[in-house]
């Protein structure tokens, strides 16, 4: 599965020990002390706190995915990607404001992006430049968001341009994309992660929101 960080090898970090007594209550409130931490480790530069913390909730994400019904490997491998670029927008204040669980947290997300797939799939689009997702774009001002996604677009790199093109303008799924450019599923899906976080920016900086999705 592809990830937004370069593969290291981190130090765990232990999960604090819950009080005698406390029992599953605990062990919950012990989890939350140690996903903060690694949050806010992440938020402050520690990509292998990032590392850390995507793979202990990996296999948790995979099962509530594959119980919404996303069970082909590419499209689990972009919805993960989805998941982390919401994750890294609410990187910078998530941590304090995580209060219960991260996999709570973790569930909502997969669940929302999971029905806007299906939403998505029903209306034969691609996935994540649909102008309605642009919170500045409303019903008479769609020209204008088109113009500014395609400004964004030409301003990637070469190979990031003609990718964003193939999924997001012709649609094509991540292995479609892979075959017509001579690659593979995997790195495709990085490029994507690349390309998604550069037109986000691009677009703010334009005025152009996309919407978080937030559950």
């Amino acid at each position: 599965m592809a990830r937004p960080i370069p593969p290291a090898t981190p130090t765990p970090t232990p999960t604090p020990t819950p009080e005698p007594g406390e029992g599953l209550l605990g062990i919950a409130r012990a989890a939350l002390v140690r996903d903060r931490a690694l949050l806010t480790r992440w938020r402050d530069g520690d990509r292998d706190a990032g590392l850390e913390l995507l793979d202990l909730y990996a296999a948790y994400e995979r099962m509530v995915a594959f119980r919404l019904g996303v069970r082909d490997a590419n499209d689990l491998l972009e919805l993960h990607q989805e998941l982390v670029l919401r994750v890294l927008d609410r990187l910078p204040r998530l941590a304090d404001e995580l209060d219960t669980s991260f996999g709570g947290w973790l569930a909502w997300q997969v669940r929302d992006l999971a029905q806007k797939r299906r939403r998505r799939a029903a209306a034969g689009g691609a996935a994540a430049f649909d102008v309605d997702e642009l919170a500045a774009a409303d019903p008479s001002d769609r020209a204008v968001a088109w113009d500014a996604i395609r400004s964004c677009a030409g301003r990637l790199p070469d190979r990031e341009r003609a990718v964003f093109e193939l999924r997001y303008v012709e649609g094509l799924s991540l292995q479609e994309v892979a075959d017509r450019v001579t690659s593979n599923a995997n790195a495709v899906a990085q490029s994507v992660f690349r390309l998604v976080r550069r037109m986000r920016a691009c677009l703010a900086n334009q005025g152009f929101e996309l919407n978080g999705g937030e559950a």
